[in-house]
Formats: structure tokens, sequence, C-alpha cells
């Protein structure tokens, strides 16, 4: 009953937060709309890496993913950012095998041998965020550096990892198989977040750009969320 009860509780407050987040920037969105028309939409997609703050960051790597940004220009030099992301990861099979030790196993057992064959579902995060991107005014040329940084929610899924070691034991002339059942355990999260990063905009024409972006984004909760955005992206001004 209590397990139910705190997953209702975090149920909640995600959609509570992402209602939040989602009304402030469309107010502030209105808001300015009657002093500023310049309105900028952008899509990106890159490669993700978990860094060590991340639940058992070397289980797994990127798959893909991606998001889209809505911006307004409180100045010259900041815009107000909303975004969506959504980043799957699937696992690291020489990352599991190096974290499970066969050859003690075979040591200690006696096995004559001992394989590792695991599989596991993907891992996901799905982010809403309000960040602000701050970039000098009056820099020449088509290159311009800027900060990035921001708070959101997150959801992140944890996929089970199966492990499933298959050992031989030999006994006289013939050998007997046997394969075990091991879980790493999963699971899911809703919880709040942090994010800084860099990035340069290559500025090819009036009405958009090009850009690279490198974020580090935090989440801390049940399960430790890091992972490192690495992404490419066209932004367009309206």
């Amino acid at each position: 009953m209590r397990s139910w009860t705190f997953m209702l509780f975090g149920k909640t407050i995600m959609k509570r937060s992402i209602i939040f987040f989602t009304l402030l920037f469309l107010g502030i969105i209105s808001g300015n709309a009657q002093r500023d028309h310049s309105v900028e939409l952008s899509m990106s997609s890159g490669y993700v890496i978990p860094v060590t703050s991340m639940t058992f960051s070397d289980y797994w790597k990127m798959k893909y993913g991606g998001g889209v940004r809505a911006g307004i220009p409180l100045s010259q030099s900041v815009i107000l950012l909303g975004s969506f992301e959504y980043y799957q990861f699937k696992m690291n099979e020489n990352g599991v095998k190096k974290g499970f030790d066969a050859n003690h196993m075979r040591d200690i057992w006696l096995f004559d041998q001992v394989s590792l064959n695991p599989t596991a579902g993907p891992s996901s995060v799905t982010t809403g965020a309000i960040d602000m991107r701050v970039s000098p005014s009056g820099v020449p040329g088509f290159l311009s550096p800027y900060l990035i940084g921001g708070v959101g929610v997150m959801h992140f899924s944890l996929g089970k990892i199966n492990l499933r070691p298959t050992s031989v034991l030999p006994i006289d002339s013939s050998n007997i198989i046997m394969t075990a059942e091991q879980i790493i355990t999963g699971g899911t999260t809703t919880t709040m977040f942090f994010e800084l990063g860099v990035g340069i905009d290559f500025r090819l024409a009036e009405s958009y750009d090009l850009f690279l972006e490198a974020r580090y984004t935090n989440g801390n909760n049940k399960i430790r969320v890091g992972y490192l955005p690495l992404t490419a992206g066209i932004r367009i001004h309206l």
C-alpha cells in the first residue's frame, strides 16, 4: 500500500511541475509577444554519455534521442527557453561483463567454464525544462559562443538487467551445464534536475543558425541520474 502511495505521489508531483513550467513559459511568451515578435524554434539530436553519478553508468550507452525548444529574447544577449527532450539508453554488454567477475566464480565453485549472456530492456529519460541562454552581444563574424543553464522535471526509467550466468561443472567424464537467473533491479523515478552547459552558434543566415552544445544534467532521487548530452541542431528565427 505504501509503494502505491509513493508512486501516485510521484506522478502527481510530475504532472503539477509540468503544468507549472508550461503555464509559466506561456505566460512569459504572451507578455513578451506584445513587445517583441522574435521567437525561435530549434530541433537537436546527438550523443548522450552516462556519467559516474548515474546509477550503473557503466552498464548503459546511448541509443538515440533529441529534443525541441522554443525561445524568446529577454534582452539582446539573454534568451528564455522552454524545452522537451527524450533520450534512450541500451545495455552496454561489455560494461556489464566487466562488473561480473566470472573468473572468481569459476575459481570459488570449481567450475570449468563460466559465461555471461546479459539481456535488458532499454532505459530512457524524458525531460521538460526552463533554461536561460546567455551570449555576448556584438560578437563579429558567424561564430557566437554561449552559456546555457536551467531547471526542470525528468522522468527516468532504468531497465532491469538479466545476467543469466551459465556454468559448466565437470564430473567424471561428463559436464553438467547450469544456468542461473540473476537480476540487477531497475526502476523509475520522477525528480527535479538542473543542467549547465556551453555551446556555439554558426550564424549562417538571418533566419536560421546551426549550433553545437554540451550540457551536464543531474537529478538525484532514489535512482541517481547524471548524463552529458552532446548535441547538434538547427535554430529557426520567426
